[in-house]
């Protein structure tokens, strides 16, 4: 017996090419309103017509150049071009003018064309890894793509539209009067002078906690999720690259229980220090803590795993181990490109997911040849990491005595919102633990 499955009809893409020829005719009464609803936001390929795109493509050109956006000024970019022939003459432009219910309402045409574009782009996605389905053989290497392709749709959405000063006063007034009720604005980190001097891990910064081999990053960076996590109950997400899941429990343990992690993997312990490690191991196992290790992540697997942490129980906390690991894409040329591409996608990946970033980051050798504190050239591999951070952070030792004393110092050197300062800290390595200096001296 033949069973009949109904077919869904074949629907056409969306497309509203009257809001397009509106949006552009408003822009010609208007010249300002490119700025304010099109530059940035839509680009001549997101129209659906190809008497729109050329329109829009002009506008493009005269705003490049600081020219003045106008039915005439339009006409001429075209005629100039050879392609007002191509869009119908001078007419079409007037009828774009004419066609305009109401300039007022400029606003709502953007918005309805750019959500048809962003519709648009997604069904080619679709069409894309459905390709990749059909025509990949190795499943791991097909699904990779077909994250890429979604994240670059997501990505195209990222944008923060042009909003009046009087929106942007009251959110400031919001995060004023919660400072002055001493409520929380960012993430607070247990470390009082950092806090301090940054008011925690803020939602949307990416972070960077550079250093050399040795110096503590991933213990610090633990530090992190260890009070975020267990004290304040945050949900963290740690994406391993180096460390397996196993290394990095034992390092939360070590560090929960105050046991020195050398004794732990040789396995002689007393009793008392048996019950410490079970009640840490009590402490995470009901913490939100969600550890992702992997040789091999690339930014849109970072992207994918957070936004579903994030849909399926809230996210607070990305941490990265560490940067340098993450695979770049195929098409890059060289390293510091690559390097360069994904320090920019983590900075998309906060924003979009307004959460802070943490990515841990390896120093240059010459640090070490030159014998004095870390800079920012001494970023590894590209310059663009200290563009894209919000925060650069470095772990480094000054002298002999700092490291008989276990003083490490922690140095802000960028800082976009804030103070640049360098904070002295306390490092117990047996225990992957800091400590403010002062806490240390305290519990000496």
């Amino acid at each position: 017996m033949t069973v009949d499955v109904p077919r869904t009809a074949v629907q056409p893409p969306p497309e509203k090419p009257e809001a397009e020829a509106s949006l552009l005719g408003s822009i010609l009464f208007d010249g300002s309103l490119y700025g304010q609803l099109v530059a940035g936001r839509i680009a001549p390929a997101d129209l659906s017509r190809d008497v729109h795109r050329l329109v829009l493509g002009a506008m493009d050109r005269l705003a490049a150049r600081g020219e003045v956006i106008d039915h005439r000024t339009v006409t001429a970019e075209l005629d100039a071009s050879g392609e007002l022939s191509g869009v119908g003459g001078a007419q079409f432009i007037v009828g774009l003018m004419g066609g305009v219910p109401s300039v007022t309402h400029a606003e709502t045409y953007a918005t309805i064309v750019e959500r048809t574009a962003v519709l648009r782009r997604l069904i080619r996605a679709a069409n894309d890894i459905t390709h990749l389905a059909l025509t990949r053989d190795d499943a791991a290497t097909a699904v990779n793509e077909a994250q890429s392709t979604l994240f670059a749709v997501s990505e195209s959405m990222l944008h923060r539209d042009i909003i009046p000063i009087g929106a942007a006063l009251t959110r400031y007034a919001e995060q004023l009067s919660q400072r002055i009720d001493g409520q929380r604005v960012g993430l607070h980190t247990g470390f009082a002078t950092f806090d301090q001097k940054t008011g925690g891990l803020q939602a949307s910064d990416l972070i960077l906690l550079a250093g050399r081999p040795g110096t503590g990053k991933t213990s610090f960076a633990l530090n992190f999720v260890e009070n975020a996590a267990v004290r304040l109950g945050k949900t963290c997400a740690v994406f391993s690259l180096e460390m397996s899941e196993l290394q990095m429990v034992q390092r939360l343990i070590s560090m929960r229980a105050e046991i020195d992690g050398n004794r732990m993997r040789r396995g002689k312990l007393s009793m008392p220090e048996f019950q410490a490690i079970s009640q840490a191991s009590d402490e995470l196992q009901h913490a939100p803590i969600f550890i992702e290790e992997s040789s091999r992540l690339n930014v849109t697997d970072i992207f994918a795993k957070s936004r579903r942490l994030q849909a399926e129980r809230g996210l607070d906390l990305i941490v990265i181990d560490y940067l340098q690991l993450i695979e770049g894409s195929e098409g890059a040329e060289n390293r510091v490109r690559e390097v360069a591409q994904i320090s920019g996608a983590l900075k998309m990946i906060a924003r979009e997911l307004q959460v802070p970033v943490v990515a841990l980051s390896q120093l240059s050798r010459q640090i070490e040849t030159r014998g004095t504190e870390p800079m920012l050239s001494d970023l590894r591999d590209s310059g663009s990491l200290e563009a894209d951070a919000d925060l650069v952070m470095f772990l480094w030792q000054k002298d002999a005595n700092d490291r008989r004393d276990r003083i490490v110092r922690l140095k802000l050197a960028k800082h976009r919102n804030g103070p640049t300062a360098e904070i002295e800290l306390h490092f117990e390595p047996e225990l992957t633990r800091f400590r403010d200096l002062g806490e240390a001296r305290e519990a000496v």
